[in-house]
């Protein structure tokens, strides 16, 4: 069995083709994004293909039809190809902590363009009169339009999230070079902007009002990521050399890569997609690892719940409409958009009545990572001996020495952290419900009964918890609550074994003050 040669860190298309990487086949979507309109937005997460997408494009557009064959494209289109000239801008790899960078930048590539092209450059132009030349010339030149891809346009707002003054200066730049598009329609054959996020209220795109989002799509939820069928037909020979080294079956090993790996949905079709940067590089090591997340740590977006008291049990599970997933604006950030377009939150269902969208984790990758670093920030703790003591005492029924661990880790926090938390509830639910969902338990939070709703629910393969928690009350008052309110009621015909768990904190010692555990009769 030939092993394929992974193509881990390759984002040219020419790199991988010409030296026998292994590509999945997208470019039958080529055809579809040239039709119903000329330009196009797609937002996807990091490390998904953006960057691959773009140079294949760019490949065909210049008509390097070599490099194509064997392919969809090269069947769906046996007619000679056309050359266009291509305008490629990629914003990523820059640190733009200041806006002089963003201007050199663009500055920098518009001189390359008007070398290419005999232009004389003046160089007291501003960058959309230098542009719209650019553009104007090649198409009196060639009499066809020009391709313009745009990588990572969003890259220097998102670097500058936590700086609304540059922030702004970065989108006036952009404003100004976008602007130019909307008088040079007629001379642009076709045009496309990736990015993470979509700064859509930030007057970005103002320039750009034909701009299609392509972004919710199904028939474009594939064009990112690896999809079931390109997982059975393309990496079958690693799967199998991973089942080998984890002695497992090869179904098996299908399972715990789709645990891991697989869970996004892009699309109210809900198409499962895998992250391919860390199945790719699981399938390389034959290992089962945090990949994705592990090369990028969440702590803006954790800081971010930090600093507005939110509690994250609410946003996994959130509701969510398509204009709130598809905009972000800056001084104004909506979590649920900033989790579900940085791929830390997917679409897990779809209510085509409301046309609501709920949002949770993706895979036990996203889910685990991001608990981890939400601890980290939360509390300066080591998580470990928690995370592997609390599994084993809940799958006993040992509710004791649970409490005993999280008392220990809780009286831990050091003050100066928790001196400054507005809305203390919310930083006790946090951080309890990060700890149970790191030790892999089943948990949900706000559980929604007839009659109200719970803390929390944990379930085990023997064991249903319910949990209750009373930030400067006690344990008692949070049974009777339990029991007033009938929490229990719901798991009445479940033959695991019910316990209610009543836990009083103090925010003056930052810990569990008061406890008390009840089996259900």
């Amino acid at each position: 069995m030939e092993m394929p040669n992974y193509p881990i860190g390759k984002q040219s298309f020419a790199d991988i083709r010409q030296n026998g990487y292994l590509y999945i086949d997208k470019t039958a979507f080529i055809p579809l994004l040239l039709k119903n309109g000329s330009f196009k937005f797609l937002s996807r997460p990091r490390r998904f293909g953006k960057s691959l997408l773009i140079s294949t494009l760019e490949a065909y557009f210049t008509n390097k039809r070599d490099l194509f064959k064997g392919l969809a494209i090269d069947r769906m289109q046996p007619e000679p190809w056309q050359e266009y000239t291509v305008l490629h801008f990629d914003f990523s790899g820059h640190n733009y902590n200041q806006a002089k960078i963003l201007n050199h930048s663009l500055k920098s590539k518009l001189s390359e363009y008007e070398h290419s092209l005999g232009i004389n450059p003046d160089e007291d132009d501003d960058i959309s009169l230098r542009f719209h030349r650019i553009v104007r010339t090649s198409y009196e030149r060639t009499g066809r339009g020009v391709v313009i891809l745009i990588d990572e346009y969003d890259n220097p707002i998102t670097s500058a999230i936590d700086n609304p003054e540059l922030q702004d200066e970065l989108r006036k730049i952009l404003y100004g070079f976008y602007s130019s598009f909307k008088s040079l329609d007629q001379y642009i054959h076709f045009c496309i902007l990736t990015g993470v996020t979509k700064y859509g209220k930030m007057s970005v795109f103002s320039g750009l009002n034909n701009l299609k989002d392509i972004s919710f799509l199904d028939k474009f939820a594939g064009i990112c990521g690896i999809t079931e069928a390109e997982l059975l037909e393309n990496l079958n020979p690693g799967v199998e050399e991973l089942a080998k080294k984890l002695n497992v079956t090869t179904n098996e090993a299908y399972n715990r890569l789709k645990v891991h790996y697989d869970g996004y949905h892009f699309s109210e079709g809900l198409i499962d997609i895998y992250n391919p940067f860390s199945i790719i590089n699981a399938l390389s090591d034959s290992k089962i690892l945090n990949y994705w997340a592990a090369t990028g740590t969440p702590t803006m977006l954790i800081k971010l719940l930090k600093a507005h008291d939110f509690d994250i049990s609410k946003l996994n599970g959130a509701e969510a409409s398509l204009d709130e997933l598809g905009n972000i604006y800056g001084p104004q950030i909506n979590p649920k958009a900033l989790f579900y377009q940085t791929g830390y939150l997917t679409i897990k269902s779809y209510d085509p009545e409301y046309q609501s969208y709920f949002l949770s984790f993706p895979n036990l990758e996203v889910e685990r990572t991001f608990m981890d670093n939400l601890l980290e920030i939360y509390t300066e703790e080591n998580t470990n001996p928690i995370a592997k003591e609390i599994p084993r005492a809940l799958r006993r029924g040992d509710v004791k020495s649970v409490i005993a661990l999280l008392k220990s880790f809780l009286s831990g926090i050091p003050f100066d952290l928790r001196k400054r938390v507005a809305k203390y509830e919310n930083y006790y639910h946090t951080i309890l419900y990060a700890i149970f969902s790191l030790i892999g338990t089943e948990v949900a939070a706000e559980y929604h009964t007839a009659r109200g709703s719970i803390d929390m629910i944990i379930r085990t393969n023997d064991y249903i918890y319910i949990l209750e928690l009373k930030v400067n009350g006690t344990a008692e008052e949070a049974i009777a609550q339990i029991r007033e309110k009938g929490y229990a009621e719901p798991f009445a015909t479940d033959p695991r074994k019910t316990i209610l768990i009543g836990l009083g904190f103090s925010k003056d010692s930052n810990t569990i003050t008061s406890d008390k555990v009840e089996p259900e009769i």
